[in-house]
């Protein structure tokens, strides 16, 4: 039992606890009013300051890149952010483990704020290196013989119902390049540079395509991907 001479040493820590945590949770606020807060996941973000302040570093971390990226690009960004926002609300209305919704909008506003945090914003010019979106990633690299290897990846960002695996190689000629392989069973993809983002788009091999054979049902690799470190 607090004797009497701890008690008012005990309710000073309390109240300095509280007090912190207080602080702590003022400073912690999202992007958006939560008096306007509508879905799930951002009723839940506005009560709790963890996932407060990750929504607030993402959306600090989006508005610097789209001031430095050309209009395009940004304007491309804001899509993929937008798209990001729909599959965060769907998944915590959802979530992969039905009785972890927090957890998983915990780690998806994680990945998020990796994701943007890894934006290269310094000028690159030409096609190697790695570029990734909401859905996918692709890595180019530059062979000794000018060959430009191309590796992508992408899948439904909510729940995965379907993915995309391709390896292939094409040179490039100015500001296009393209790429395929057996693999492809003759797709094409065709990259280009607009501006600082990375835009493919895929070209079938002719009438009767059902969709690219690197990809499951619906799915895609062609959109526009962004540098990344």
């Amino acid at each position: 039992m607090l004797t009497k001479n701890l008690l008012p040493a005990a309710c000073a820590v309390v109240l300095c606890a509280l007090s912190l945590t207080a602080t702590a949770a003022s400073e912690a606020l999202p992007s958006f009013d939560c008096a306007k807060a509508r879905t799930g996941a951002e009723k839940a973000i506005c009560a709790n300051p963890q996932l407060a302040a990750l929504d607030a570093s993402i959306a600090k971390r989006y508005n610097d890149a789209r001031k430095s990226l050309d209009a395009n690009t940004a304007e491309a960004l804001l899509r993929d952010q937008r798209y990001f926002t729909k599959v965060r609300d769907d998944a915590f209305e959802k979530p992969f483990d039905k009785d972890k919704p927090i957890e998983e909008l915990a780690s998806r506003l994680k990945y998020r704020d990796a994701f943007l945090a890894s934006l290269d914003l310094a000028e690159r010019k030409g096609f190697t290196g790695r570029w990734r979106n909401l859905s996918g990633e692709i890595t180019l690299w530059k062979q000794p013989d000018g060959d430009i290897l191309y590796e992508g990846s992408a899948a439904q960002p909510h729940n995965g119902r379907w993915s995309c695996n391709v390896e292939a190689a094409g040179k490039a000629k100015g500001e296009r390049l393209r790429v395929q392989s057996v693999d492809t069973e003759g797709w094409v993809l065709i990259l280009h540079r607009q501006g600082d983002g990375l835009v493919v788009e895929e070209q079938s091999p002719g009438a009767g395509s059902s969709g690219p054979p690197y990809c499951g049902m619906n799915g895609t690799l062609a959109g526009t991907f962004f540098p990344i470190r």
